[in-house]
């Protein structure tokens, strides 16, 4: 790989995740039903203003976002970009995204837009979350706010999977990389992705230079929708397998795809030229997940960047998810991770 003056190039949505425990009553009452549902952006004030008593813990968020957090605090050259609320200098979410990446040494190129900064509400009552997600400004980003400098000088870039509905700025990324010799990073961030656009990612790995990150829910869907097939009840692991057995086969004899699978407390497993590279990691009871997968992806991609080896790169990003397993969202400091910095630059 070409040296570049930029490791990593994260693109995608600019979110402030809001965790906080809620009253089941508060949460009904705001029709807050479903697991994960979408919600405009005066229903998280009204929560918010209901919530007013309890103790809440703000980060920013963000798939893309997390991955440059994690990144910066390891080290790495890392640049951000996305879109943020906060044209008239007010949008308080705005600023403490901006204030969290840069204390983590990350560039960032933010283009500000009328529309409030998104936010994402972890509702916890008893042992259940709900989210509500209101991305308000970070579905403004578009083909426009890219950067072709940054392309260019980037050897990765990481591309959110909630971008994918968006094909003209998914489609402007990947031609941008191809032309400067840049690897794309795809996360595919949930199951409904994984399943909605299983076609359209295997065309990528067969196009781009791709390194595609994914967890066994998402691999599963990934692959049932790409060979038309469904899991059958008591027939999971099987189904697993053959999933591991496709994504083996994407990457036989290339360089790339290069696809890895985050199978949390029982580590990851790697794909790359046809080989199976795992990486098994301790199990540890989590505060809150959110992230840990992120945080994986950071590490992974950081000691790509550096030449590691796909064993060694799962299993630093196994380590990194694991910090990140203790706390809730992103909220972590750098300190925390300076064991993993110090392996970098020791396998350099």
């Amino acid at each position: 790989m070409v040296q570049k003056e930029l490791e990593l190039l994260c693109i995608g949505n600019a979110l402030v995740d809001i965790f906080a425990f809620a009253d089941e009553e508060i949460v009904i009452r705001n029709g807050i039903t479903q697991s994960v549902q979408h919600v405009e952006f005066e229903k998280i004030r009204d929560i918010l203003s209901e919530l007013k008593d309890h103790d809440t813990v703000m980060s920013s968020g963000g798939g893309a976002a997390n991955v440059a957090k994690i990144a910066g605090f390891l080290g790495a050259e890392v640049c951000f970009t996305g879109t943020i609320g906060g044209i008239d200098g007010t949008d308080n979410p705005g600023q403490l995204f901006t204030r969290d990446l840069n204390a983590a040494g990350v560039k960032l190129r933010l283009s500000l837009k009328s529309s409030p900064t998104g936010v994402c509400l972890y509702l916890r009552t008893g042992g259940k979350i709900r989210i509500a997600a209101s991305p308000s400004a970070a579905l403004e980003l578009s083909e426009s706010d890219i950067s072709e400098k940054d392309l260019q000088k980037a050897a990765v870039v990481v591309i959110d999977g909630f971008i994918l509905n968006r094909s003209a700025l998914v489609y402007r990324i990947l031609s941008l990389a191809d032309r400067y010799g840049t690897v794309a990073a795809l996360d595919l961030s949930s199951v409904s992705i994984a399943a909605e656009y299983a076609k359209e990612i295997a065309e990528y790995t067969s196009q781009h230079s791709l390194i595609l990150f994914m967890n066994e829910a998402e691999a599963k869907a990934f692959y049932g929708r790409n060979r038309n097939k469904e899991s059958e009840t008591g027939n999971e692991a099987l189904f697993f397998q053959e999933a591991c057995e496709f994504l083996k086969s994407l990457t036989a004899g290339k360089s790339f795809p290069i696809i890895v699978v985050k199978l949390g407390e029982r580590g990851a497993v790697c794909f790359a030229g046809g080989t199976v590279y795992r990486a098994e990691t301790p199990a540890i009871f989590p505060l809150e997940s959110t992230g840990a997968g992120d945080a994986f992806c950071a590490a992974f991609l950081t000691a790509w960047v550096r030449k590691k080896t796909p064993a060694e790169c799962a299993a630093l990003g196994n380590k990194a998810a694991r910090i990140v397993l203790e706390v809730a969202g992103t909220g972590v400091e750098r300190e925390q991770f300076k064991s993993i910095v110090r392996q970098l630059n020791f396998l350099v």
